[in-house]
């Protein structure tokens, strides 16, 4: 499962859930964990969904035979 799918199906039930406590239907004890649940499903989502910093890679420096080629080229001897 990808994880945008899976930020996704996680965000459609706090919002389901957040629908519920709001519509009043759930009992006055059950507001608080039903909160809980929301706030920890959203930030489960951000989380999911949070990229990793990568380091930048410096670039390799070309191999030695690399560098006497490239003089050749510049240089225009033909067959080396």
């Amino acid at each position: 499962m990808n994880a945008q799918n899976l930020a996704s199906i996680f965000l459609y039930i706090a919002v389901i859930f957040h629908l519920l406590g709001m519509s009043g239907w759930t009992s006055a004890k059950l507001a608080q964990p039903i909160e809980l649940a929301i706030l920890a499903l959203m930030l489960l989502s951000i989380f999911i969904l949070r990229k990793k910093k990568r380091k930048k890679r410096r670039a390799r420096r070309p191999a030695p035979e690399v560098a006497v080629m490239l003089e050749n080229a510049e240089e225009g001897e033909p067959g080396k």
